[in-house]
């Protein structure tokens, strides 16, 4: 099954970016329009763990600025416009931007943005107990395609570089404390 929505999501992708390369008449619809120069940024935040995966337009910065800047993200990536282009068609075309929240409620654990300009549309996954929005797992499954396919080279000393492994141990450790939590709930049930 896992195969099957990689398989999508690329198809889909794949087809909006031909799409925005015929700019005479995408086939996509458009809600967010990536402006050359203009900063447009995709970006992915983890409340607890703290880790914010960005993807960022070409034209606004190139990749060698924002790579070589100390101050920037380290987790960062800037893609081609276009590339940025097809995956906002995309959130478009699955009526993302229809569903946008105004603020990051206090119980997100993800969050996923857009910003452009003054502008802000934002979809998140709640705490444990409140369904998602559906969209929301398929929109992080377009952006993580898009984020994993990119390749970035920071400049950043070794010890400024984010603590990916004890991300992934504080991820698995709240993975087998919710099973537990799950566990629980169910021999209360059957009780």
């Amino acid at each position: 099954m896992g195969a099957k929505v990689h398989y999508r999501i690329a198809v889909l992708l794949a087809a909006a970016c031909n799409a925005v390369g015929c700019a005479s008449s995408p086939e996509l619809p458009r809600s967010v329009t990536i402006e050359t120069g203009r900063r447009t940024s995709v970006t992915l935040t983890q409340t607890q763990g703290r880790m914010v995966l960005a993807l960022q337009n070409e034209s606004s910065g190139g990749a060698a600025q924002v790579y070589s800047d100390e101050r920037s993200n380290p987790l960062a990536k800037v893609v081609p416009d276009a590339q940025l282009q097809a995956l906002l068609d995309v959130f478009t075309a699955k009526g993302l931007f229809n569903t946008s929240m105004s603020t990051v409620p206090p119980d997100a654990r993800d969050v996923l943005a857009v910003e452009q300009g003054g502008q802000r549309w934002i979809w998140a996954r709640r705490q444990a107990g409140i369904d998602a929005e559906p969209l929301f797992h398929e929109a992080k499954a377009y952006f993580l395609d898009v984020y994993n396919s990119s390749t970035a080279y920071h400049g950043h000393a070794d010890d400024e570089r984010p603590d990916l492994k004890g991300e992934m141990q504080r991820a698995h450790e709240d993975a087998l404390t919710a099973k537990q939590k799950l566990e629980a709930l169910r021999k209360e049930k059957q009780q």
